[in-house]
């Protein structure tokens, strides 16, 4: 049997002296009343009695109480653990989807403004296929973990796909957002080198959209999603163009690709 906690001795000492009190102030009030004078052993009685009797019961009493609580508290914590893990993403620490979006759903119903940003990130497969899928993991988590630092507390951040993130900024402009990515991507960067001892450049495409009253995530997603994809075929059109202008040029200067004309006939003789 373990023995009694401090907290548990104190109590039922407590409550120990106070029923003695109360038996001796009780007891000696009658047999004043009734004029009965005390032996010396009826006063040892009164006295040791209640210790005797009290004492014991208020350790039991106070010992289940104790366990009572303990028990308590370790459900509350346990519960507490559950429900973060129910509304957080398992790998990066931020939120999942669905906890996004009955956040930013209960934010736009009370008329909120801000933007919403959907992050995604490139070229993760290259990293995934040259260096395997637990590096790739630490690409998301460096990632995820500049997000947090670079917006801050007071933003909902969330991963909603394998290299998807979107996140609702409630106080921020055009301006401030584009600071941001580009802080974002220098720390993922930092952050990746760190854990992996490569120096990849984690870049993103972003899609920004402006919130307005009392649309739903769907709908911000749905803004958002045309912009981040026509953001992509631009760059990648871009691309295109830059890597055809190249071949042509060096189409152009090989020495092979200059144009052999017919030597002229020779006369017949």
């Amino acid at each position: 049997m373990a023995f009694p906690s401090r907290h548990v001795l104190t109590k039922s000492a407590i409550v120990t002296l106070i029923c003695a009190a109360i038996s001796i102030s009780v007891s000696t009030g009658i047999r004043f009343y009734l004029g009965v004078h005390s032996d010396t052993i009826t006063i040892i009685v009164r006295l040791v009695l209640p210790f005797v009797i009290a004492f014991p019961i208020a350790i039991a009493l106070f010992t289940k109480i104790e366990k009572l609580e303990e028990a308590y508290r370790s459900l509350l914590k346990e519960a507490r653990e559950l429900a973060q893990s129910a509304s957080t993403d398992p790998l990066t620490g931020v939120l999942n989807r669905r906890s996004f979006e009955q956040q930013f759903n209960v934010a736009m119903a009370h008329r909120a403004g801000g933007k919403f940003i959907i992050a995604d990130m490139d070229y993760l497969k290259v990293i995934n296929d040259k260096h395997g899928h637990l590096v790739g993991d630490d690409a998301i988590i460096s990632f995820a973990q500049a997000l947090e630092r670079v917006l801050g507390h007071e933003c909902l951040i969330a991963r909603i796909g394998g290299d998807e993130f979107c996140a609702y900024l409630p106080k921020a402009d055009a301006s401030m957002v584009n600071q941001l990515v580009s802080q974002v991507g220098d720390l993922a960067r930092k952050e990746f080198l760190r854990r992996t001892g490569l120096d990849y450049p984690l870049s993103f495409s972003v899609g920004m959209q402006k919130c307005q009253p009392h649309l739903t995530f769907r709908d911000m997603m749905s803004r958002a999603d045309r912009e981040l994809y026509a953001r992509k075929h631009n760059r990648t059109d871009s691309a295109v163009t830059v890597e055809a202008a190249r071949r042509e040029r060096a189409a152009t200067s090989s020495p092979t690709s200059k144009r052999h004309f017919p030597a002229p006939a020779q006369p017949m003789s």
